[in-house]
């Protein structure tokens, strides 16, 4: 899971399709989740610094587990599986 707050809206959008690249699916507005490899996790890490540029800004990488993963409620009026368990998708 990927989640950030960037105050620069270039520097967010230029995240947000870094996170796309890397196959994360956006699950709010500054939240994405997907899988990735270990090579893929280090890549992503090795990037995300030249996007924060203002005091505030941060951006959190959380990994989260398969049983994590497969136990994982979502309330929402849209209807959003986790498919496969490999990523949140909305119908």
């Amino acid at each position: 899971m990927a989640i950030y707050d960037i105050s620069d809206n270039n520097t967010r959008n230029n995240l947000i399709k870094c996170l796309q690249h890397y196959g994360l699916h956006r699950v709010q507005k500054s939240s994405f989740i997907g899988n990735l490899s270990h090579i893929q996790r280090e890549k992503l890490e090795e990037k995300l610094d030249s996007f924060i540029s203002g005091e505030k800004d941060s951006i959190y990488l959380i990994p989260i587990c398969d049983s994590c993963r497969e136990i994982t409620k979502i309330f929402s009026k849209e209807k959003m599986v986790l498919e496969n368990h490999d990523n949140f998708r909305i119908l």
